[in-house]
């Protein structure tokens, strides 16, 4: 999202995707550290387990003692003459080892003779009661009576303790010098824990409860179990019948539990085997849940909505596929619950937040277009509100699309040679005319690349802009105008340029100039000469010398203001910045010596600050000009004539205001009008040629602003010109 990134949108949208990276961050982190998921995981975790049993070690038999045998032999707990029994009967047959599940922690008269048949039978392991300390103590470990436990093979503690969802899935391991677990010390293996505390280990479960062989414990009291079932077997004893243990429920199902015997059998063949189960450190967990995070948060800035779907859903079957792989084969537990809680979060939040930055922008734009998303359902039934939306923009946009081929139709008929240009100045629209005059391939070329091709005069400094005309070494004038083209905001994204061929209108303006100087010297030669033979005449009488040297100036006078006037309605006008504070500073100064005769004194407001526009310096300065002569012409003597100049929204507006007789409503009508004059004693008599004002309208006028006259509060007259400022 490069180019997003620079608009406000987009800095936005970065802003918020930042801020959910950090906070789908930090929740995967706390959900992997805090154990939040705890009971997901377990369950994910019994899935697998279920689809992955194997089949329960045949070397393995429980005797139980179920509700058979409870039934049989007498209410639970039995004498040590049963157990001592037992032990008797199983001496003979050889088994590799008889594991108890049974406490035998409280001392017994019957001892001696249980501790002679263990020793008989060789190999009997005993577990040993571990239970909690007082007052926080640490744990506390009861051994079998002093007989048993000297006869005894070896002791283990047999600590289960169910997750807090109830379901039985690791065994605990806890440092000297709490014992180790029985199935080890059966095993003699002699693994040392690196903690300092306890810890609990996965435990590979065979198969649901009934995977292991087993006989009643009455059964084998009565001789009904054949010798060879026991020989070279391991095997454990303890309790069954639902009335008197507990019964844990484990991963492998089972409607009624499995039993703690059970639970060793698993313990024992998993040891025995081999087959261990680890669980994922702190880091790896983190690892998997927040990398396919962020592959999905780079996806939203790089990926269509579609392709983010189908990574989202990509991310989350890879995530189970890693931890599937990982269960099966290297029998590491790595949970993908975190991950996918995650995905499924964040990919709805994110789209939300996105449709909902789509619904914004779809409004904004169709209202920037000039309309307004009040209803979903115009022009019938819509699915939601951005769907009404996106058909509305859709219509605006069709609009766009017919007023932008009406444009290209205009731009097409044009008679002149038009080019449109961006911001760099390269062409990205041409019409037939100018490719009959620059000739092919106008589009992408620069504008300067492509007037080079006419072989122009003067084009070292780069293309002209404004008005211009272009002379070429043919012989040719061409007349390049250039019209800015500006975005929403004012700032200008391109230009348009006309080359219009104005050969002959150039030679016909070189000869309207040349009739002009012509008439010009025509006229101004016989006036001079009156007014010196005049002066070298002392005889005449005054009235008629002053009555013949008034018209002799008059003359002179509608001489240069017709020139003038010709030249502000016909000249090429020049568009170069014009700081109108130093015009109006030029053209009192200028002034100063006939405003100093009538003791009149010009006062300048609003020019603290260079004010800029865009025109002809020469032909703005002679308009300011003429106004400031009318002012002091009819300002009586010692008065004051303010020039203010006010900024309003883009516009500059100078109001000159004097202290004369003013003007009546009808003058008012047609004050700007050619050859109009108006009499007046402050004037002395003479009303000028009438054309000062009318060049001053028509300067104004080519310059896109306005001009206006009225009366001056007080009396006087207040001439207002109005232009539009900057450049």
């Amino acid at each position: 999202m490069p180019a997003a990134g620079r608009s406000p949108a987009g800095r936005r949208l970065l802003l918020e995707w930042l801020l959910v990276v950090v906070l789908a961050t930090a929740a995967a982190a706390g959900a992997s550290w805090s154990g939040l998921l705890a009971r997901a995981d377990g369950a994910v975790y019994d899935a697998f387990t279920t689809l992955s049993g194997r089949p329960a070690d045949p070397g393995i038999i429980i005797v139980a003692i179920d509700d058979r045998s409870l039934a049989e032999l007498g209410r639970w707990p039995w004498p040590r003459a049963r157990h001592t029994a037992l032990l008797n009967r199983l001496a003979p047959i050889a088994p590799q080892a008889v594991i108890y599940d049974v406490l035998f922690t409280e001392p017994d008269v019957a001892d001696p003779d249980l501790a002679r048949a263990m020793t008989a039978a060789g190999k009997v392991f005993l577990p040993v009661l571990v239970e909690p300390g007082m007052n926080g103590a640490d744990l506390n470990q009861v051994p079998p009576a002093g007989p048993l436990a000297r006869a005894a093979a070896g002791l283990g503690q047999v600590i289960i303790r169910p997750d807090p969802d109830g379901v039985t899935r690791r065994r605990e391991r806890c440092p000297a010098p709490v014992a180790r677990p029985l199935a080890e010390v059966v095993l003699g293996l002699a693994t040392p824990l690196p903690q300092a505390s306890c810890a609990a280990e996965l435990i590979p479960f065979a198969g649901p409860p009934g995977a292991y062989r087993t006989v009643s414990f009455g059964s084998v009291l009565r001789g009904e179990v054949p010798a060879e079932f026991f020989t070279g077997k391991r095997v454990l004893v303890g309790a069954t019948a639902l009335g008197m243990t507990d019964h844990f429920q484990t991963p492998m199902g089972g409607g009624g539990g499995m039993s703690g015997v059970e639970l060793q059998a698993n313990i024992l063949d998993a040891l025995d085997g081999g087959v261990t189960r680890g669980e994922a450190g702190g880091l790896p967990r983190l690892a998997i849940a927040v990398l396919p995070l962020w592959i999905l948060m780079a996806g939203f800035l790089t990926l269509r909505p579609a392709q983010n779907l189908a990574l989202a859903i990509g991310l989350g079957a890879a995530t189970l596929a890693v931890s599937i792989m990982l269960f099966g084969l290297a029998h590491l537990w790595l949970s993908p619950v975190t991950t996918l809680a995650i995905l499924l979060l964040v990919f709805p939040l994110w789209g939300w937040r996105r449709l909902a930055m789509a619904s914004d922008y779809l409004k904004a734009e169709f209202e920037r277009l000039g309309g307004r998303l009040e209803s979903p359902v115009a022009n019938g039934p819509v699915a939601d509100v951005v769907a009404g939306q996106a058909r509305a923009l859709s219509g605006a946009i069709s609009r766009m699309d017919a007023l932008r081929r009406f444009a290209d139709d205009i731009l097409a008929s044009l008679p002149d040679a038009t080019l449109v240009t961006d911001a760099e100045g390269v062409v990205i629209q041409a019409n037939a005319a100018g490719d009959a005059l620059l000739g092919p391939g106008l589009v992408g070329e620069t504008l300067v690349n492509l007037l080079r091709r006419l072989e122009p005069v003067g084009l070292e400094d780069g293309p002209p802009t404004g008005t211009h005309p272009l002379a070429l070494r043919d012989g040719r004038t061409l007349l390049m105008m250039t019209a800015p083209r500006r975005a929403e905001g004012g700032g200008q994204v391109g230009e348009v340029i006309s080359l219009a061929d104005a050969t002959e209108l150039m030679a016909t303006a070189r000869q309207r100039e040349q009739a002009l100087q012509l008439l010009t010297h025509d006229m101004r030669s016989p006036q001079t000469s009156i007014l010196a033979l005049l002066q070298q005449s002392p005889g005449l009488e005054p009235t008629v010398v002053g009555r013949i040297a008034a018209n002799a100036r008059r003359t002179l006078a509608l001489a240069d203001g017709f020139v003038q006037f010709a030249r502000a309605e016909a000249s090429i006008l020049a568009r170069d910045p014009v700081d109108l504070c130093d015009v109006i500073s030029e053209m009192a100064d200028e002034l100063w010596p006939q405003a100093q005769q009538k003791k009149v004194e010009f006062l300048q407001e609003g020019c603290e600050e260079p004010c800029l526009v865009l025109g002809d310096h020469s032909l703005l300065a002679r308009a300011f000009a003429n106004l400031f002569q009318n002012a002091v012409k009819y300002s009586p003597v010692g008065a004051q004539i303010v020039v203010a100049l006010v900024r309003q929204e883009g516009r500059v507006r100078v109001s000159v205001t004097d202290q004369g007789p003013g003007l009546t409503a009808e003058e008012l009508e047609s004050v700007f009008e050619p050859f109009k004059r108006f009499a007046r004693p402050q004037a002395g008599g003479d009303p000028g040629a009438g054309l000062g004002l009318a060049f001053v309208r028509s300067v104004v006028i080519r310059h896109g602003g306005q001009v206006g006259c009225e009366r001056a509060p007080g009396g006087g007259a207040r001439f207002v010109v109005e232009l539009r400022e900057g450049v």
